[in-house]
């Protein structure tokens, strides 16, 4: 067998373990059904480019899950479906409660487990509104700094002061070995 197919059999393989999971997720996530074969694909052809194809499965996983959550956003977006975050208490709690049920691989759960997401997802409730608000659209819907500064109509000083502070926070309440990437 040559390289190129040795090649082809892998991406097939890829393809066949994790399109199911990404079906799901992305439909977990609220894309219309139209769209759930167009946002996987770019999300294939997305890995396929710019990562190793002999990663292992677990780092495999999470940076196809990671693409796809960007192609989920980045769909929505462009078609017009995607719900502006709300700061309130209720539907952050309930925000953080979807997050637990239906993201397979969330970074906080690997590294800390169930309990201490518990903990954060109370911390964060209990946050200064400002802070609260930077946790839901900075850490958890992974908007940029430009997209958080035209959503709340505020300068980007102002933006990555609120960052930096509720990335603080976060740290005291995970301790030493919390890293916000």
């Amino acid at each position: 067998m040559s390289i190129h197919e040795d090649e082809n059999l892998l991406l097939q393989s890829i393809y066949g373990k994790y399109q199911g999971l990404l079906r799901r997720i992305a439909k977990t996530l609220n894309v219309p059904d139209l769209e759930l074969d167009d946002v996987v694909q770019e999300t294939f052809i997305s890995y396929f480019e710019n990562y190793s194809l002999t990663w292992s499965d677990t780092r495999k996983k999470s940076m196809l899950i990671k693409i796809l959550k960007r192609k989920c956003i980045d769909s929505l977006r462009r078609n017009g479906h995607y719900e502006k975050v709300s700061i309130d208490e209720e539907d952050a709690s309930n925000e953080m409660a979807m997050l637990a049920r239906y993201v397979v691989t969330d970074p906080l759960e690997v590294v800390l487990g169930e309990e201490s997401v518990l903990k954060i997802t109370s911390e964060i409730s209990n946050m200064r509104d400002e802070w609260k608000e930077m946790a839901v659209l900075y850490f958890l819907e992974q908007l940029t700094i430009p997209e958080i500064c035209e959503k709340l109509e505020i300068p980007g000083t102002v933006c990555r002061s609120r960052i930096y502070r509720t990335r603080v926070c976060l740290k005291n309440i995970l301790g030493p070995n919390y890293n916000a990437d």
